[in-house]
């Protein structure tokens, strides 16, 4: 990640918890950041999420949570709030993700902890905003994919599909962070400290910018695709003689030399796949042609041929092949 003390100097007091939070910190943690977790009383609920473990602690827990210090703070006790708006006037930065009404509720909303450190950068993580009908609301990344509209365009359209990870919070920890060390740049101009406030479902819906472009210029809901892609063709997972690749060719260049590759030299000069658009609106034919022939051979063998002529495609990998793959 570059230099990995560019932030040596800037101390992080972390007060979120589970994931989104926790992945912002890290980041910063990662550069250099002196991150300083606190954990009410109970811990991360994270810490909870096992199996698996490692060494007794939680494999979720410690994925997100490397680079940092941890203190225990009991939020409930009435000197809490006092060392925490200690804390925070020596800190450069804070992040929580609390419902709106908690933190107001413990005095440690931004206007009351930049009264007495207005270098801070103060960075507000929420699922649906510090205010309007939802402030409160609580959710997790499945109910935060469901309100974007992403499990709408996930899948094959026999029902709603969540994406595989729990992508909104780490979108929103990566908007996060940098919105932060944004923040710390304008800060070295104006040397003054900032509010950051996002959403998880803000973030959600803007990671879909194609797919958002898509309903405005068209009026209609885009279709969930499974593998296909709306915007290109072939785009597609096809089984091979003995396991699936990937295959997704967006210029009509890289479709002529497909063509040629395979040996399907009609395709190529056919009036129905001339223009990425034609091709698009037959991908069911295209897929049709294509999938027997890829099931001529294995996956190795397509692999190698597609990759001499520079057509994108790869394989399909388990995580023990992703940290097997050279």
């Amino acid at each position: 990640m570059g230099n990995a003390t560019v932030f040596q100097d800037v101390r992080v007091l972390d007060l979120s918890r589970v994931l989104s939070g926790p992945y912002a910190t890290m980041m910063l943690g990662d550069l250099g950041a002196d991150v300083w977790k606190i954990e009410p009383v109970s811990g991360d609920p994270t810490r909870t999420f096992k199996p698996p473990a490692i060494g007794g602690e939680a494999a979720y827990y410690l994925s997100l949570n490397r680079n940092k210090r941890s203190l225990c703070l009991n939020f409930r006790h009435p000197a809490a709030v006092d060392v925490l708006t200690r804390l925070a006037a020596g800190a450069d930065v804070l992040v929580e993700n609390f419902l709106p009404s908690v933190k107001e509720q413990l005095g440690i909303g931004y206007e009351a902890l930049a009264a007495d450190n207005p270098r801070l950068i103060y960075c507000s993580i929420s699922g649906f905003g510090q205010d309007g009908p939802n402030a409160n609301a609580p959710g997790l990344d499945n109910i935060f994919q469901g309100r974007a509209g992403l499990m709408m365009v996930t899948g094959d359209g026999e029902r709603p599909m969540k994406v595989g990870e729990r992508i909104a919070d780490v979108i929103a920890g990566l908007n996060a962070s940098q919105a932060i060390s944004a923040a710390l740049y304008a800060r070295e101009r104006s040397g003054t400290g900032q509010y950051i406030e996002l959403s998880l479902v803000d973030c959600l819906i803007a990671a879909q910018a194609p797919m958002i472009s898509y309903y405005f210029a068209t009026g209609t809901q885009p279709p969930a695709q499974g593998n296909r892609s709306i915007f290109t063709a072939p785009c597609n997972t096809y089984e091979t003689a003995d396991r699936p690749i990937n295959l997704c060719v967006a210029v009509d260049k890289h479709w002529k030399i497909l063509c040629e590759t395979l040996g399907l030299h009609a395709l190529a000069d056919d009036p129905r796949f001339r223009s990425n658009s034609d091709r698009v609106a037959n991908a069911a034919e295209i897929d049709a042609a294509l999938a027997p022939r890829f099931r001529e051979h294995g996956a190795e063998r397509w692999l190698r041929c597609l990759a001499e002529v520079g057509v994108p495609a790869g394989p399909v990998h388990t995580y023990e092949d992703v940290f097997d793959d050279p």
